[in-house]
C-alpha cells in the first residue's frame, strides 16, 4: 500500500486529508526580504517561509511537496526523494533529533517543479458557471466536502488545490444532522446556489 504523510497548517482553516505528521521546531535561516521565485533552487530556499502564512507539506515514498505563502501569494514546490532520504523519513523513529535530521535532508533536495498557485485561482465568473449544477455533478467532478452547515445549506468543499464555500438551493423540510448523516446522498440532487473561493484545499497532495 502506498504511504503518504501530509501536514496542513492553515491560519483560518486547518484540514488534514492525509495521515498527519507532527512537526517540531527546528532552527531555520531567516527568510530573506523581497522573495524572488526565480532564485528558488533547493527546498531549503523555501522551507524558511513556513511561518510567513498558510503552508502545507506532504510526502509519498518518492516525492516531497511543499505549499507556502509569501506576501499573500500561494506557491507549490516539489522534489524527488532519493531512496536514502525516503527511508529516513519513513523509519520507525521519533524525537527532535530525528525531525531535525529529516528537515536538513529535505532542505538539501533540488526543486524539480515550482509554480505560482495564486495564478490558478478561478475568477468569480468561472465559479458562477457552476450555479445550477447539482451536487452529484460536483461530486462526479472530484469535489469533496470538509464541512457543512444545514441551517445555511452551505458546505466547505475542496476541488483540486483550492477550497470553496458552496451554497445549495433547498426548499424542503429542514435536514437534521446525525451520526449517520450522508452528505453526498442528501446533497446530490440539490442545485448549486453560489460558489465562493475560500483558500487552500488539498494543495500538497503528492498524487
Amino acid at each position: 500500500m502506498k504511504k503518504i504523510i501530509s501536514v496542513i497548517l492553515v491560519i483560518a482553516t486547518a484540514m488534514l486529508v492525509l495521515t498527519a505528521c507532527k512537526k517540531t521546531e527546528t532552527k531555520q535561516p531567516e527568510p530573506t526580504k523581497g522573495f524572488d521565485p526565480s532564485q528558488v533552487k533547493t527546498m531549503g530556499d523555501i522551507l524558511i517561509y513556513e511561518n510567513e502564512g498558510d503552508y502545507q507539506e506532504a510526502y509519498s515514498e518518492k516525492k516531497f511537496v511543499y505549499v507556502f505563502t509569501v506576501d499573500g501569494v500561494y506557491y507549490r514546490a516539489s522534489a524527488d526523494l532519493p531512496k536514502e532520504v525516503s527511508e529516513t523519513i519513513w523509519a520507525d523513529e521519533s524525537g527532535e533529533d530525528r525531525d531535525q535530521k529529516v528537515r536538513e535532508l529535505l532542505s538539501s533536495l533540488k526543486v524539480t517543479s515550482f509554480e505560482n498557485l495564486s495564478e490558478k485561482i478561478p475568477v468569480q465568473a468561472e465559479l458562477d458557471k457552476l450555479i445550477g449544477k447539482t451536487g452529484k455533478e460536483l461530486f462526479d467532478d472530484g469535489w469533496t466536502y470538509w464541512s457543512y452547515n444545514l441551517d445555511d445549506m452551505e458546505a466547505g468543499m475542496n476541488h483540486g488545490a483550492f477550497s470553496y464555500m458552496v451554497r445549495f438551493q433547498y426548499d424542503g423540510k429542514q435536514m437534521v444532522n446525525s451520526d449517520d448523516f450522508d452528505f453526498y446522498k442528501e446533497f446530490k440532487d440539490l442545485p448549486v446556489k453560489s460558489v465562493k473561493f475560500e483558500g487552500l484545499g488539498d494543495a500538497a497532495n503528492p498524487e
